[in-house]
């Protein structure tokens, strides 16, 4: 096959263009072929160019992958899978980038975990099962995870439950505890750290006087206003209390 031409088409990379096809390669593979001074080539060569290529592009593309952040082992696989790429090419690529020491586990879950605490608020147990599905050691997760001082995770909770007060300040007791549990077992914090915040947590809302209100305007029947506040998530006392308060303040009022 006659090469005709070569066209720039990108910072490194080439179109040779032939009589009837053309391939866009590296500019490596192109001098280590001598292409520019070979101007006849046969097929069985082309094919070893366009395989040697295919290495060069995986290997390319995956060090522009890390270049923006740190990478595993299965992010880079999974990515040169999205790209295409056949599994020897995967294979060559994972292989070149460990000797390189490119893929560090154990750098990946420091950036990680310190991006994670300052970026997000995030609990240790969401950031190691997050880790775990990158398939990075479990002991090299928990080694770091053990260097991280209680305090932060307490904080972290205090500003959760702070930010969850201000959201659900119109609410029952029972339902901002319920909503607080659930978002922290979320957030993958301990069950006892949760437990232990939540039985000391202070909560006060008016929630319950303004929903007897809307209760009596929507029932006349007591039942139903009962029935009504308990679904709400207060407890029974508490309804039959502010109930008789609100009725002892109607014969007053009459």
């Amino acid at each position: 096959m006659q090469i005709n031409k070569f066209k720039k088409v990108g910072n490194n990379k080439y179109k040779i263009i032939f009589d009837n096809t053309e391939l866009t390669l590296y500019e490596d593979i192109i001098l280590k072929y001598d292409l520019l001074i070979k101007k006849d080539i046969n097929e069985k060569l082309i094919d070893e160019i366009i395989n040697e290529n295919s290495y060069y592009s995986a290997y390319d593309k995956s060090l522009s992958y890390i270049e923006s952040k740190l990478r595993t082992k299965k992010e880079i696989i999974d990515y040169l899978n999205r790209l295409g790429f056949d599994s020897k090419y995967i294979d060559y690529v994972i292989d070149k980038l460990n000797k390189q020491g490119l893929l560090n586990d154990k750098l990946y879950v420091e950036s990680y975990i310190n991006d994670k605490i300052n970026l997000s608020l995030d609990g240790p147990y969401k950031i190691k099962n997050n880790l775990l599905n990158l398939e990075i050691d479990e002991s090299t997760i928990d080694n770091y995870l053990n260097k991280i001082d209680q305090t932060i995770w307490d904080e972290r909770i205090d500003k959760l439950i702070e930010k969850k007060k201000s959201i659900m300040k119109n609410k029952s007791y029972y339902m901002f505890i319920n909503k607080l549990k659930n978002d922290l077992y979320n957030l993958g914090y301990h069950k006892e750290l949760i437990d232990f915040k939540l039985s000391n947590i202070k909560y006060e809302s008016n929630a319950l006087e303004q929903d007897v209100n809307k209760a009596m305007k929507k029932y006349s029947d007591k039942n139903k206003i009962i029935n009504y506040l308990l679904r709400k998530g207060y407890s029974y006392d508490e309804v039959i209390n502010e109930y008789r308060k609100k009725e002892i303040w109607k014969k007053v009022l009459h």
